[in-house]
């Protein structure tokens, strides 16, 4: 994102709106429109060429109001507030490009550390939807591949869980007791074998091929 930080947010229910819109703007982020309808959303996003957009409660589907967003040039960091939410549907919505997903019930903390990573360009996934997400992918010791997707080693099941988590390469590192120069290691091997460009594109394809669930 630029260095002037802007924002839409969608929500239904304006009482939590405003509760969004306070959060950004302690976090130095211009809110240009607050909306209740996730297509004025979208072309409000269009018309400000927004840096990001929350998504809140809306009668318009997420990942259907996602999808839109991501066509949008410049296409802004996208923040979804989802409840109810299975693993098929969060998945599909960092497939989709999803930048932050929380959970309504989220506390103003959480939400300002998400937009503090979002505004960094690193994805952040709320600790209550990883286990939905990863499920026991980081405990399997032994890699037994589902049909058609790729074996990796258990390393490289633990990269992945922490690319779904939005983990930069130094917590990666941190997490896992290794050097930074293992880590990169282990990501060329992870793209490779996923096929994949970048983070995005790995996390995406692990869902494709139910290596993450």
């Amino acid at each position: 994102m630029g260095t002037r930080l802007t924002a839409v947010v969608v929500d239904q229910w304006q009482l939590v709106a405003v509760g969004i819109e306070t959060v950004l703007r302690d976090r130095g982020v211009e809110v240009v429109a607050s909306v209740s309808d996730a297509r004025l959303g979208v072309r409000a996003a269009r018309e400000h060429r927004a840096s990001l957009f929350v998504l809140g409660a809306t009668c318009v589907p997420a990942v259907e109001a996602v999808r839109h967003v991501a066509q949008l040039r410049p296409r802004p960091a996208v923040l979804a507030l989802v409840t109810g939410a299975d693993r098929s549907e969060l998945g599909q919505l960092i497939a989709d490009g999803v930048d932050g997903l929380l959970v309504r019930a989220a506390t103003t903390t959480e939400l300002g550390d998400a937009v503090d990573r979002i505004c960094k360009n690193e994805r952040y996934v709320a600790p209550a939807m990883l286990s939905t997400l990863i499920g026991s992918l980081a405990s399997v010791e032994d890699p037994v591949p589902a049909d058609g997707s790729p074996a990796l080693t258990t390393r490289e099941r633990e990269v992945l869980a922490c690319l779904a988590q939005g983990r930069t390469n130094r917590e990666i590192a941190h997490e896992l007791f290794v050097g930074m120069e293992t880590v990169k290691s282990h990501l060329s091997r992870l793209y490779a074998k996923l096929e994949a460009r970048d983070r995005h594109e790995a996390v995406a394809q692990a869902l494709a091929t139910g290596l993450l669930g």
